[in-house]
């Protein structure tokens, strides 16, 4: 009855999170050309960490890396001190991440999200390096 009550509670408070989103991005005035919602400069958003939601902001939007999300930050520091560009595997392994095949494509796809704020570069075959 308890796991039955938490597990409850739980899904009750991803449903919470979900409805501020949406409230929050029905409120805001559409902004052409913006496919995340808009966001003061230097603000960065997260639900709390069992949700699954959180919000990379681009690049140009914070003032440094610092305001990333840890395991972000971690993932960038990561690519950023290797001598050249690093497939996903070898950037989980150098992070002291998991290597299993779940983990990488969990890894992938914050690489991927970084790349596409411009944290990141994405490399045409697949390998991942700082900006330019």
């Amino acid at each position: 009855m308890t796991k039955q009550l938490a597990d409850t509670q739980h899904e009750l408070d991803r449903v919470s999170v979900a409805e501020q989103v949406v409230t929050q991005m029905l409120a805001e005035p559409e902004s052409a050309g913006q496919d995340t919602p808009a966001q003061a400069p230097g603000a960065t958003t997260s639900a709390p960490a069992d949700s699954g939601f959180v919000i990379v902001p681009h690049r140009h939007q914070v003032s440094g890396a610092d305001e990333l999300p840890a395991d972000y930050q971690l993932l960038l520091q990561t690519v950023t001190d290797a001598a050249g560009p690093l497939i996903c595997k070898h950037i989980c392994h150098a992070a002291g991440l998991g290597t299993a095949s779940g983990q990488v494509e969990g890894t992938r796809a914050k690489l991927n999200r970084l790349a596409e704020r411009g944290w990141l570069r994405k490399m045409p075959a697949g390998s991942f390096a700082p900006p330019p």
